[in-house]
């Protein structure tokens, strides 16, 4: 088939943007007066199109604008072709959809095709005309009311037939809502041409979608329910091959208020609706925040069929419409009327007639909760006008108007909206002093940097920054406690962790994510990352209300961090001369091929498996080639007994060697686990002396070790080690520093590790372990001995140093010896969380 040019089209675009959309819905009465008569027109919302664009949403859902007697908020159509003259012109609109398209926004408008208003030009033809005729056949008549008898009235409340009585034509006309909007007759071929006619008629003049009002009862056929009939199936197929024939990347919405079975068939194959609201999902989002319970949300979601690839649903926590109850079942109905609306007053049709804020008490912990549902659930996410600063209600207004006042833009007279008198405007303002615009509106909000408002566009940015919100698959996850709402969304290589606490206390959760073993959770509204996950169950905590949104990423965990226990799969090392077995010329000559061995085992496997899980390792980025294990010697000491020893790493693309000190102990699982545990995390391997095992660790893990360097350090002392010296250097500085018994105070080995490894003595002394070792003078060492000397009080003051000087008289500098300087986290970890606030 060969296209037609696109109309109304510029540029390359994604077809599926409507997947990826974030809508806000407004009434253009409702937002800006421009001409100062009381009713907000389009000239008025193209000056507040700067604060939706930063708010972050990107498609405009327009109420009814068109030509009406008002009757039903213009629901009820008497000019498809034209502007109400209280929100402005034809030419009005099209400024307004340049304006919007200049700033990255699309328009979705109302295309009202179920019905008409009696006041329509085809209405009142019809009516006049004799019966047969063209124009009478425009709608649906009969001599009697007792037609269709099997079919629901739908405004149970206002009316009590699906039948008008028209003195004009002198028959009853079918409609399905009230009974001054008469249903269109879409068995009609000619009512559907005209019908496209009008939707053409908009997307000619650069609408980038419609929303379908009513479509489940378009066609009417005797012995049915008049709902979801193929007839009506068949009308929609016919509109969308018109769309997709002539325009592109256009996109048709479906208020089909049905179960979700009945739903599924307006997408078709994908050649119907591109998309349609989640009716039953919006009622048991918020039963589930009454009940602490996540069974509504998961028992609905999985009685929710799958849908095409081209296909997305639209969910939503409030409208411009009552908060409906038709897809639920009589009890939760009495349920929700109990919870939610308690006074008669907040109740119309078969529904709730309050906005967000006053449905969750105005707490705003609730209201962020059921904000974070609505943007992480499967589905574009509507925002109604207004709830983005938390607007209130007024349920003494009749019908739906309760929830349609003038948008709160100040504290000044009528609230920023006009400059009209007050007595003129279309409806009055919030004044009551909680939900009053003097106490809630956009300028007061701005200014508050922990507002509604922005914590909204903070969410906004967040949700647009990954698609697997809008495109992702959801698996629903069960914790045994209820009381937590968790899924996942995955879409190609992002995959989204959600949790909610749908309770009014704090919970603690156990989460099954094995199957994202090694990931590190990164909590995406503050790009914070959380342990990664493991083997066990994964704990949080959820305060009230609270919720996260996780990245699973590959990143490196939080530098406070403490690895847990390695698995047992570490190999075993059979020390059969203890340390000697690594020095093949000090063990007895009939053992050299094991000690050869020995050797073979921790250059080829245990080093190349321990050296990249340690931060302190600079070679994480590549491959390592090839090991070399270079024994300095053994060390000992009355305290015990240490390999000091040097690791030389070939990595894959780099010419030179890195070298890294790398001091070893023994520890012994006849200590007890206590002394084991905190030991795991820097275990290289277990070993194995006859009947007594334990683990080869790094020795700064090994307080014993950590202590009698302080006590060396102390004296002063020069050692022989192997073919050289290990010279230790005390400053005038350090019994100031380290008070009495120095090698008695507990070492802790702190978080912070980075090129080096840190050990906290007591909270006098701070012991920095170099890894990767450079031959010459140590510019710290040395800086820090001469500013200590001459007292320079901003520095941490040089306690003493641990240098290995070998026969050529060249040192290496393995140990410092600082003043432990009172801190709340280190330098690096501060300027990473200050740069991450921009």
């Amino acid at each position: 088939m060969t296209l037609n040019p696109k109309k109304g089209w510029i540029g390359a675009e994604d077809p599926l943007w409507y997947k990826d959309a974030l809508i806000y819905q407004l009434h253009v009465k409702a937002f800006g007066d421009s001409s100062r008569d009381g009713y907000g027109d389009f000239l008025g919302l193209i000056q507040r199109l700067d604060y939706l664009q930063e708010l972050g949403v990107d498609t405009l859902w327009l109420m009814p604008f068109y030509p009406s007697p008002l009757r039903d908020d213009g629901y009820d159509i008497s000019d498809y072709q034209n502007v109400h003259p209280d929100y402005g012109t034809l030419n009005d609109f099209r400024a307004f959809v340049r304006a919007a398209h200049a700033r990255g926004l699309k328009i979705v408008t109302e295309l009202v095709i179920n019905h008409t208003s009696d006041q329509h030009p085809w209405f009142q033809a019809a009516r006049r005309a004799p019966p047969g005729s063209r124009e009478r056949a425009f709608y649906i008549w009969n001599d009697n009311d007792q037609k269709f008898p099997e079919t629901r009235i739908i405004f149970t409340d206002t009316e009590t037939s699906n039948w008008a009585w028209d003195p004009v034509a002198q028959q009853y006309y079918w409609h399905r809502f009230f009974s001054h909007q008469p249903d269109l007759n879409h068995n009609n071929p000619e009512v559907v041409k005209a019908v496209i006619k009008v939707m053409r008629f908009w997307l000619d003049l650069g609408v980038d979608g419609v929303r379908l009002d009513a479509i489940p009862y378009l066609c009417v056929r005797e012995g049915t329910f008049n709902e979801n009939l193929p007839e009506t199936h068949a009308v929609i197929k016919r509109m969308r091959a018109v769309v997709d024939t002539h325009y592109r990347s256009r996109m048709f919405l479906a208020e089909a208020n049905q179960w979700p079975e009945d739903v599924r068939d307006y997408f078709g194959e994908g050649d119907e609706c591109h998309m349609a609201y989640n009716f039953p999902l919006m009622p048991r989002m918020y039963m589930a925040v009454a009940q602490e319970d996540r069974h509504p949300i998961v028992d609905i979601l999985e009685q929710t069929p799958s849908i095409p690839d081209n296909c997305q649903w639209a969910i939503f926590l409030r409208n411009h419409d009552e908060l409906t109850l038709e897809m639920v079942t009589d009890r939760e109905r009495d349920y929700m009327y109990r919870t939610y609306a308690a006074d008669p007053r907040m109740r119309v049709n078969v529904g709730i007639r309050r906005r967000l804020a006053p449905l969750m008490d105005n707490d705003p912990a609730k209201i962020k909760l059921m904000n974070s549902l609505l943007f992480s659930l499967p589905g574009t996410p509507i925002i109604y006008y207004g709830d983005e600063i938390g607007m209130g209600d007024n349920i003494y207004l009749g019908d739906r108007n309760g929830v349609r006042t003038p948008m709160q833009w100040s504290p000044d007279r009528n609230a920023g909206f006009s400059h009209a008198d007050p007595q003129r405007l279309y409806l009055p303002p919030i004044m009551d002093p909680i939900y009053g615009y003097e106490a809630v509106n956009v300028e007061a909000q701005q200014r508050e940097p922990s507002s509604l408002l922005n914590w909204t566009r903070r969410l906004l940015a967040v949700r647009r920054s990954c698609q697997a919100f809008g495109r992702g698959l959801l698996e629903v996850l069960r914790p045994g406690n209820r009381k937590i709402l968790a899924y996942t969304r995955t879409y190609a290589d992002d995959i989204i962790l959600c949790v909610a606490n749908l309770s009014r206390s704090a919970q603690p959760v156990e989460l099954d994510l094995k199957l994202y073993k090694g990931l590190v959770p990164v909590e995406m509204m503050g790009q914070t990352s959380f342990p990664p996950i493991g083997e066990l169950p994964y704990l949080l905590t959820l305060s009230r209300h609270g919720f996260y949104w996780f990245r699973l990423t590959r990143s490196a965990p939080p530098v406070w961090h403490e690895d847990t226990m390695p698995g047992m799969e570490l190999r075993v090392m059979v020390l059969f001369q203890g340390w000697k077995s690594f020095f093949v010329d000090q063990v007895d000559p009939s053992r050299r091929a094991m000690a050869e061995s020995l050797h073979k085992q921790m250059v080829e496997h245990v080093l190349p498996a321990f050296l990249p899980t340690q931060r302190w390792f600079a070679g994480k980025g590549g491959r390592i080639e090839r090991v070399e294990f270079e024994k300095y010697a053994i060390w000992t000491d009355r305290s015990g007994e240490w390999l000091l020893a040097k690791a030389r790493v070939w990595l894959a693309g780099r010419d030179e060697p890195q070298d890294y000190g790398l001091p070893l102990a023994l520890a012994w699982e006849d200590d007890g686990d206590e002394k084991l545990r905190p030991l795991w995390p820097y275990a290289l391997a277990r070993v194995r002396v006859r009947a007594k095992t334990g683990l080869l660790c790094g020795a700064f893990a090994d307080e014993r070790f950590c202590q009698t360097l302080i006590k060396m350090i102390a004296r002063g002392e020069r050692v022989p080690l192997g073919q050289g010296w290990l010279k230790f250097s005390v400053t005038r500085a350090f019994a100031e520093l380290a008070g009495d018994a120095p090698e008695l105070l507990p070492a802790k080995r702190l978080s912070l590790d980075s090129s080096n490894t840190t050990i906290a003595i007591g909270d006098r002394l701070l012991m920095k372990g170099y890894r990767r070792l450079q031959t010459g003078i140590s510019p710290e060492l040395e800086m820090g001995r001469f500013l200590t000397e001459i007292a320079f009080p901003n520095i941490a003051p040089l306690a003493g140093a641990l240098e290995y000087e070998d026969g050529a008289g060249e040192c290496i500098t393995l140990v410092l010896l600082q003043g432990f300087i009172t801190n709340q986290g280190d330098a690096w970890s501060g300027t990473l969380d200050y740069l991450k606030r921009f």
